[in-house]
């Protein structure tokens, strides 16, 4: 998915090699660590200097694994959306050919739910500095939500071509919808008072049975 940067990169005098479960395990810690700060300070304010302290490590270690902080702020932003992209498509994989793309739809929000429950944090800080990275960063990960994107569009397509949505449907619009319901999560959802499949069915709910009760006879 998408052509951006490869991520997991090691020095540049280890090119070609693949980076070692240890130097992976670095990368992550340093990832999730720059989640927190980008969160917190934008991509502006932040600075390696900061993310190197968060991790424990000198500066200079920490350029091994990201050279910039354009580097470290865009595999951040685009490892989270390859782990949500993953996820989604993990949870239709398992179907049959005839299943309802309505339940592939209840799957994939739940799906989508699990996974951004794991990587909060990421969530707050790509939301952060989406607009604020350097336009021709932002315009390769472009191409990683685009996938995302696209996964959700061809299950509401699919569901309208099967008759199981409302006819005459518009579905782009119906994508964004219920896109932006569940993307909006990340600024109310606590995780102490509901499990992400309970938000996924509560949102899956509204969206296909509305809010008022049927009109009585």
């Amino acid at each position: 998915m998408g052509q951006g940067r490869k991520l997991n990169r090691t020095a540049p005098n280890a090119s070609g090699r693949k980076p070692s479960r240890k130097t992976k395990a670095v990368q992550e810690r340093i990832l999730d660590e720059a989640a927190r700060i980008f969160a917190r300070k934008g991509y502006q304010l932040a600075k390696l200097t900061d993310i190197a302290d968060a991790v424990g490590l000198h500066v200079t270690a920490l350029r091994y694994h990201f050279l910039t902080k354009d580097d470290l702020v865009e595999d951040m932003m685009n490892s989270l959306v390859i782990h949500v992209h993953d996820h989604l498509q993990a949870s239709v994989a398992h179907f049959d050919a005839d299943a309802s793309a309505r339940s592939k739809i209840e799957a994939a929000a739940e799906a989508y739910m699990i996974a951004t429950a794991k990587k909060r944090e990421h969530m707050e800080a790509h939301a952060n500095v989406l607009n604020q990275v350097p336009p021709d960063l932002r315009e390769r990960h472009f191409n990683y939500l685009k996938a995302n994107n696209d996964f959700w569009r061809n299950l509401v397509e699919e569901a309208v071509n099967a008759g199981e949505l409302r006819s005459g449907l518009n579905a782009s619009v119906a994508t964004q919808v219920l896109m932006g319901s569940l993307i909006w999560t990340r600024e109310w959802y606590d995780p102490a008072k509901s499990s992400p499949q309970e938000i996924a069915r509560e949102i899956l709910e509204i969206l296909f049975n509305g809010i008022a009760p049927p009109p009585s006879d």
